[in-house]
C-alpha cells in the first residue's frame, strides 16, 4: 500500500500516539527501582509496556475503518516503529549488561538497528520522491500482501503459555500499562490536540495493541530477559481480546 505524506490532522494524530509512548517510558523508568526491575528484566518490561503488534493492528484497522483507517494506521506505523525501536534498543544496550554501557555504545546500537535503518531509508525515499523500479515495486507489493496473513499466523504461533506462569506481578503490570494506561493516555492527548472521529479511534486502537512477538527476538539478541518477554507477549495478547473492545468502546 502506498500513501501520501501526512497533513496537519495526521501530524496531531502522530503526536497523540508518540507523546503517550514517551510518558509511559518515563513512568516505567520511575518504577524501575521500586519494582526491583534491574539488569535484563527492565528492558523486557519496558518493551512490553510500549511495543505493539502491527499485524493485528493492520488487520483490525482495515476491518473496522476500511481503507482510510488502514492508510492512517500505516502512516502512524512509519513514525512509531522507529521511535519504539530507538527506545527499546537504548534500554537493552544500557540495562541488559550488569555493568551498563557507555553512551557511545548505546548510540551505536541504535544507529545499527536494522528496523531503525529501514524506516530512515523508507522515509528518506518518500521525502525525496525516489521510486523503486517497477519490477521490484510489484514484487514487494505481492510479498507485502502476503505478509499480513503470515504475520497473523505468527501471532498465535508465538504464544508461549508456559512463560505466563513466571513473575505474575510483572506480567500483570506490563499488561496493565500496555493495554489500559497507554491507550488512556493516548485518548487524553487526542482530546487535548483535537483529534476526533475515526482518527481518534485509530490512535486508541494503535495504543491498545498488545506487545509484538518481534520484541522476543530483540530481547534474545541483545541480552534481555527473553523468557519474561515471552510471558509479557503471551499475557498481553490473551488480555487484548477483551481489553481492545473495552478501550475502543470507552475512548474510541
Amino acid at each position: 500500500m502506498t500513501t501520501s505524506l501526512p497533513d496537519g490532522e495526521v501530524l496531531t494524530s502522530l503526536l497523540s500516539l508518540l507523546l503517550p509512548a514517551v510518558v509511559v517510558t518515563l513512568l516505567v523508568l520511575t518504577l524501575r527501582k521500586p519494582l526491583g526491575l534491574n539488569g535484563k528484566d527492565f528492558p523486557s518490561f519496558l518493551m512490553g509496556a510500549i511495543r505493539f503488534n502491527s499485524y493485528a493492528g493492520l488487520a483490525a484497522a482495515y476491518a473496522l475503518y476500511g481503507d482510510d483507517g488502514l492508510a492512517l494506521f500505516a502512516l502512524l506505523l512509519a513514525a512509531y516503529i522507529p521511535t519504539v525501536n530507538v527506545i527499546s534498543t537504548a534500554a537493552l544496550a544500557r540495562y541488559a549488561s550488569p555493568t551498563g554501557t557507555s553512551i557511545p555504545s548505546v548510540l551505536r546500537a541504535i544507529a545499527t538497528n536494522p528496523v531503525v535503518l529501514a524506516c530512515i531509508i523508507g522515509l528518506s525515499m518518500n521525502l525525496l520522491e525516489i521510486r523503486l523500479p517497477l519490477v521490484l515495486d510489484r514484487t514487494l507489493a505481492i510479498l507485502g500482501a502476503a505478509a499480513l496473513g503470515f504475520g497473523l499466523i505468527s501471532v498465535g504461533a508465538a504464544l508461549h503459555l508456559q512463560s505466563m506462569r513466571s513473575d505474575k506481578r510483572t506480567l500483570a503490570l506490563a499488561s496493565l500499562l500496555k493495554l489500559f494506561v497507554l491507550p488512556f493516555v493516548a485518548w487524553v492527548f487526542c482530546s487535548m490536540l483535537g483529534v476526533d472521529g475515526y482518527a481518534k479511534s485509530i490512535v486508541v486502537l494503535f495504543a491498545a495493541l498488545p506487545c509484538s512477538p518481534a520484541a522476543y527476538v530483540l530481547a534474545r539478541q541483545m541480552g534481555g530477559n527473553a523468557e519474561l518477554m515471552a510471558g509479557i507477549i503471551s499475557t498481553g495478547t490473551a488480555g487484548a481480546i477483551l481489553s481492545i473492545p473495552i478501550m475502543l468502546a470507552l475512548f474510541g
